[in-house]
């Protein structure tokens, strides 16, 4: 069985012509917008042997406002709803509404049952390092819930990848060592700084998600280059989560591209890749991550 920490739903309304227009793009839109359940991610995770998903929502754009996030918010409580056995539901907020933001984060933990923050720099034009998150990293690290960070290129027009740079994260984790946070994506493609951070802080974690090249002959390539930076120069494999970034790209791609980045890297490198690695990668780092979730008490 495999767990998958970085899926997608959004309420139909709250989503963005830019992100439609994506989806239809990759010929994975319909206009029932039925990718946007979880009727649809169960049925993808029944054909890929995946047991548990992490659902975010993000912030699409730094204006939206509390109603909006609310609405999201809720609905990812509401889709999950029934499947909290096999899927666990982030929130998201905009911290530039701070008083009402941290209702927001209280109001999403305790009423609506979900487990973790999910913030998008980019979309939210924010570094991960602005005082204005403090004091939410402060109560998340309170309540031992984890906080998870888009990071690294969307490759979108007119979104700005600067601001999801994972360097900005080395001063999140100095100044709240507590505070487990998990960088998304990997910080594709700046391995060098994902690799740096796992090496110095032990509270922080990465998901494998979307590190697949754009040629079909050498798409596990990149994923290839996360793993080598990463237990070349961190040491291990142990905080790093299998994650697809569902329905922007389906669970099967990274399947199939872990399997040959793990394969390429082992014909260079005699056994670099072993198969308890991807037992790691695929089910049991993030397995204890999510039994440390529920521990704390924050699902229902």
């Amino acid at each position: 069985m495999i767990i998958d920490f970085h899926t997608h739903l959004w309420p139909y309304d709250c989503i963005t012509n830019d992100l439609v227009q994506y989806f239809k793009s990759r010929n994975i839109w319909d206009e029932n917008c039925s990718i946007l359940t979880a009727g649809s991610l169960l049925k993808v995770m029944d054909d890929n042997d995946i047991h548990t998903s992490v659902v975010l929502s993000s912030v699409l754009t730094p204006e939206t406002k509390n109603a909006e996030i609310v609405k999201m918010n809720e609905y990812i409580s509401n889709q999950i709803s029934g499947h909290r056995d096999r899927l666990l539901g982030f929130f998201t907020l905009n911290p530039f509404f701070e008083k009402e933001a941290m209702n927001v984060l209280e109001t999403s933990i305790k009423e609506l049952g979900l487990s973790g923050l999910k913030i998008h720099p980019s979309f939210q034009q924010i570094y991960p390092n602005d005082k204005i998150f403090h004091p939410f990293y402060k109560k998340m690290e309170e309540y031992k819930l984890p906080v998870l960070f888009h990071s690294g290129s969307i490759g979108i027009v007119p979104y700005k990848d600067a601001y999801s740079n994972p360097s900005f994260i080395d001063e999140v984790a100095c100044n709240f060592p507590r505070l487990t946070i998990i960088i998304g994506h990997s910080g594709k493609i700046w391995y060098d700084e994902t690799a740096m951070l796992l090496r110095k802080h032990k509270n922080i974690y990465a998901d494998i998600s979307t590190n697949i090249g754009r040629d079909p002959k050498f798409s596990e390539h990149p994923m290839s280059w996360l793993l080598y930076k990463v237990k070349s120069y961190s040491g291990c494999l142990d905080r790093i989560f299998f994650g697809s970034d569902y329905p922007m790209y389906m669970q099967s791609d990274t399947i199939d591209c872990l399997k040959k980045a793990a394969i390429l890297l082992n014909k260079t490198y005699n056994d670099f890749i072993t198969e308890e690695d991807i037992k790691m990668i695929m089910h049991d780092n993030a397995l204890k991550m999510i039994n440390s979730i529920k521990d704390n008490g924050s699902t229902r």
